[in-house]
């Protein structure tokens, strides 16, 4: 896959390590029933920045649309496997869970760190999720895994935040599954 490059004088992604993954994903795309790698490991690549690398946004746009794609079939395999009762089993527990955070105080949902993302833009992004009579609704997968959570010396603990935002996505593919 080629990916624009960012001019001399700014930041991108490693060509190498972003031409190595890339190359599993390629692999596994062709292999669908092969686990070569998994959606979680491309949701959580990152790369080195390098002077003109690969431009950030058109890496990260296919990074979560593969990991998307990647997620889906790793559940559908799962709901051949375990069948739609255990299935919606564990979308219902998967709610039950993302119900307790979203139902936290929005200042306290997550760690506080050094380093990590901008609050009043995760709360912003979150405030879209909603449970209600055991439906989840939001932001698209792809919005959830992409969007910009800047950053703050006082933030949210990234990895928290990032686990939260899959799970969200996991029930989003999962209730779709189901339905």
């Amino acid at each position: 896959m080629n990916f624009p490059m960012a001019s001399a004088k700014l930041q991108g992604y490693d060509p190498k390590q972003v031409d190595a993954l890339m190359a599993r994903v390629k692999s596994q795309h062709d292999n669908p029933d092969r686990e070569l790698i998994s959606s979680a490991v491309v949701a959580i690549a990152k790369f080195d920045l390098v002077p003109g690398g690969y431009k950030i946004p058109a890496v990260d746009e296919a990074i979560a649309k593969a990991a998307d794609a990647f997620e889906v079939n790793e559940l559908q395999r799962e709901l051949r496997v375990k069948g739609k009762a255990q299935a919606a089993a564990d979308l219902a527990a998967l709610l039950r869970l993302l119900k307790q955070v979203l139902e936290t105080d929005p200042k306290s949902r997550f760690e506080r760190v050094s380093q990590g993302y901008n609050p009043r833009q995760v709360n912003a992004l979150i405030k879209k999720v909603e449970i209600k009579r055991s439906t989840l609704s939001g932001p698209t997968t792809f919005e959830l895994r992409t969007a910009s959570l800047g950053r703050s010396s006082n933030g949210f603990d990234r990895d928290q935040v990032d686990e939260f935002l899959g799970a969200v996505g996991s029930a989003l593919h999962r209730q779709q599954l189901l339905g």
